[in-house]
C-alpha cells in the first residue's frame, strides 16, 4: 500500500509538473512574435511565403493572435482544474512540443530555412491530431468541468486546423524557393488538393470537431481570396470547392452523431 501510494503521489507530481511547463511555453508563444519581428523584421509578408497562389489573404493570419490568447487560457484553466484523465500527462507532453515548435518555426521561417519550417509544421500537425482526436474521440474520460472540455476542444481544434492548412502552404512555399514557378496553377493545385483531402480526413476523425472546420474554413476562404487577388480564378474556385467538401464532411458527421445519440 505504501508503495501504491508513493506512486500515486509521484504521477500526480509530474502531472503537475507538464501542467506547469506546457502553460509557461503558451505564454512564450504571445512573447515571441514581436521579438522576432524586431529581430528579422516582418517577414511573413515578403519572400517565397507571400509569392504562392495559394498563401491566405493576409487579414487571416490575425488568427495566430486568438489561438496563442486562447492557448494561454486553457493552460492556465488546466492548472487550476485539471483534465482528470489517464492521458492527461500524453496530451501536456504533446502540447509542449506543439508550443516549442511555434516558436522554433518561427526563428526557422525567419532566416528562409523553409523545408525545416514544413518539417516543423509536421510534428506540430501530428501531435496536434493526436491531442484533439483524445480530447474528441475519448472526451468521456474527462473529469474536468465541462466547460474546460469545451474550451480545449475549441482551442486545439482551431490550433490544428490553421496548422494543418498552414503546412500545406509551407510546402508552396519551399517549392517556389526550390525553383518551382510561382505563377504556375498545376502544382499548387495538387497541393491544394492535398490540403483538401487531409482537411476532409481529419474531419471525419475528428468528428466534425467545430474549432477544426471553423479554422480550416478560414483558412480556405482566406486562400480563395489570396488566388483571386493574384489572379488565379481556378485556385479561388478550388478553394471555395474544397471549402464545401470540409463543411459537408462536417454536416455528415453531426448527422451521424445525432443518429448515434437518438439511438
Amino acid at each position: 500500500m505504501p508503495d501504491s501510494e508513493t506512486e500515486v503521489c509521484r504521477t500526480d507530481s509530474s502531472v503537475r509538473a507538464w501542467r506547469w511547463i506546457s502553460t509557461l511555453l503558451a505564454v512564450t508563444q504571445l512573447a515571441t512574435p514581436p521579438v522576432i519581428t524586431r529581430v528579422f523584421g516582418d517577414f511573413l509578408s515578403s519572400g517565397a511565403t507571400n509569392r504562392a497562389l495559394i498563401t491566405p489573404s493576409g487579414y487571416a493570419f490575425s488568427i495566430w493572435g486568438l489561438i496563442t490568447l486562447l492557448t494561454v487560457a486553457t493552460g492556465v484553466a488546466i492548472l487550476r482544474y485539471g483534465l482528470g484523465s489517464t492521458w492527461e500527462t500524453r496530451v501536456l507532453v504533446e502540447l509542449t512540443v506543439v508550443y516549442t515548435g511555434f516558436s522554433t518555426w518561427l526563428v526557422v521561417a525567419a532566416q528562409d530555412w523553409l523545408w525545416l519550417s514544413v518539417a516543423v509544421f509536421a510534428v506540430m500537425v501530428v501531435a496536434l491530431v493526436d491531442v484533439v482526436r483524445l480530447v474528441v474521440r475519448q472526451g468521456g474520460d474527462l473529469t474536468c468541468p465541462r466547460w474546460l472540455r469545451w474550451l480545449a476542444t475549441v482551442t486545439f481544434g482551431l490550433y490544428l486546423g490553421w496548422s494543418s492548412v498552414a503546412v500545406f502552404v509551407n510546402v508552396a512555399a519551399a517549392a517556389i524557393r526550390a525553383g518551382a514557378p510561382a505563377d504556375a496553377v498545376g502544382w499548387q493545385a495538387a497541393v491544394l488538393v492535398a490540403a483538401t483531402v487531409t482537411a476532409v480526413v481529419l474531419t471525419a476523425l475528428l468528428r466534425g470537431s467545430p474549432g477544426y472546420v471553423a479554422a480550416v474554413a478560414w483558412a480556405l476562404v482566406a486562400a480563395a481570396i489570396g488566388a483571386a487577388h493574384r489572379g488565379s480564378t481556378v485556385l479561388a474556385v478550388a478553394s471555395a470547392v474544397a471549402i464545401l467538401l470540409v463543411v459537408g464532411t462536417a454536416a455528415l458527421q453531426g448527422v451521424g452523431s445525432l443518429r448515434r445519440h437518438s439511438g
